[in-house]
């Protein structure tokens, strides 16, 4: 694909850092973004570590794209490799007369600030994780406070940053969005099974067994009535392994469905009548803004960031799943018992989220941030 680099009065070069290209929640957000990127002001370009969904869209786009490998970002046993990727990444930088570098991770944020800094241009970083990443060393280590901007998906996240950051102007907060789909929700008020769903990555992170637990007791009440389905890839086989044993200890099988890796998130978020998303790290899981965009109410854990964004008992509900009382259970009792009360809350999770969270939003937001740092600022 032909290269292009800022010229006179031309669009002005971006370098976007990515250390993955599997299909992820930080890839499906630069990919809405580059496709609704102004090419006449901005041309993009990507350095990632490997070749996958990411860089099939990318050629979709016809977005120039280079494969470097970005090993661990700190470290003194990452120095040597770090140095080495650094002046790949200047070079890269002076030869394309980039003028911005963009980490789209954190993974890849120490060495993208290094080697922006050693061309001469400025540099932002996206945090997409949870408070649990937002140590004072962590924050040391991946040098926030140095990034002319810092985008980070949640409120509170700002604010835990903040903390350690001295110039908390450069935090700047941008929600992930989401492609809204064109069909009007439709509910299932009549049905007798409801159809709960969730999706994502399947690892301890995000709780997929915690959820089986706590739903345990209302799934075996309900018998045929309810259904509980599980997609995602799998990032820990023994974790999927033992689920399965417990929902076929449990006599489950036909309740509790494992449906692997998913590209079509939401068709299957307009099936189900709610989706139960639970994670220990997370700022804002995407699938929790599809689901609102489906019209469908989310039961979230009491995660800093995803009860930002859902406010119990407008939305969803936000939920401890540690409390005795089994919060998860009485929530999926009440929607089997009140469907209209939980349609309700759907209809107004899709006003919420086309208010708030749309991928224009998001590429607006962003755009905002290039604009202002590569334009000169007058003297005087």
């Amino acid at each position: 694909m032909a290269e292009s680099s800022s010229k006179p009065g031309g669009p002005q070069a971006i370098l976007i850092t990515q250390k993955f290209a599997s299909l992820g929640g930080s890839q499906v957000s630069l990919v809405h973004t580059l496709r609704l990127l102004d090419r006449m002001r901005f041309a993009p370009h990507v350095v990632v570590s490997n070749e996958g969904w990411l860089t099939q869209q990318l050629d979709a786009l016809r977005v120039p794209w280079t494969r470097t490998k970005f090993g661990h970002a700190t470290g003194l046993g990452a120095l040597p490799a770090n140095l080495l990727l650094t002046r790949k990444l200047k070079v890269y930088i002076q030869r394309r007369g980039i003028r911005l570098v963009h980490a789209n991770e954190h993974w890849v944020g120490p060495q993208s600030l290094q080697a922006a800094r050693a061309a001469g241009v400025r540099a932002i970083c996206h945090f997409r994780t949870g408070l649990e990443d937002l140590t004072p060393r962590r924050i040391r280590n991946y040098r926030y406070a140095e990034f002319d901007r810092v985008l980070v998906v949640a409120e509170v996240l700002r604010a835990a940053m903040a903390r350690e950051v001295p110039d908390a102007s450069r935090l700047v907060v941008v929600r992930d969005g989401v492609e809204p789909s064109p069909q009007e929700p439709r509910y299932w008020s009549a049905r007798q099974a409801r159809v709960i769903a969730n999706v994502g990555a399947i690892y301890d992170v995000k709780g997929q067994a915690r959820i089986l637990d706590r739903a345990l007791p209302w799934l075996k009440d309900s018998r045929k009535h309810f259904i509980l389905f599980i997609g995602g890839t799998r990032k820990d086989t023994a974790y999927v392994e033992a689920m399965k044993r417990v929902v076929a200890e449990q006599g489950l099988r036909r309740q509790v469905l494992f449906l692997g890796s998913r590209e079509d998130v939401p068709r299957l978020l307009r099936a189900a009548d709610a989706l139960v998303a639970f994670s220990t790290v997370e700022g804002i899981p995407r699938v929790v803004m599809e689901a609102m965009f489906a019209g469908r109410p989310v039961l979230v854990s009491d995660t800093p960031g995803m009860s930002e964004v859902v406010g119990d008992g407008e939305v969803g509900r936000v939920l401890n799943f540690d409390d005795a009382a089994n919060p998860l259970a009485q929530a999926l009792r009440d929607l089997t018992d009140q469907p209209a009360r939980w349609e309700a809350m759907g209809r107004r999770a899709r006003e919420h989220a086309t208010a708030r969270y749309s991928t224009q939003a998001m590429a607006e937001a962003v755009q905002a941030v290039y604009s202002e740092l590569l334009t000169p600022k007058p003297y005087g």
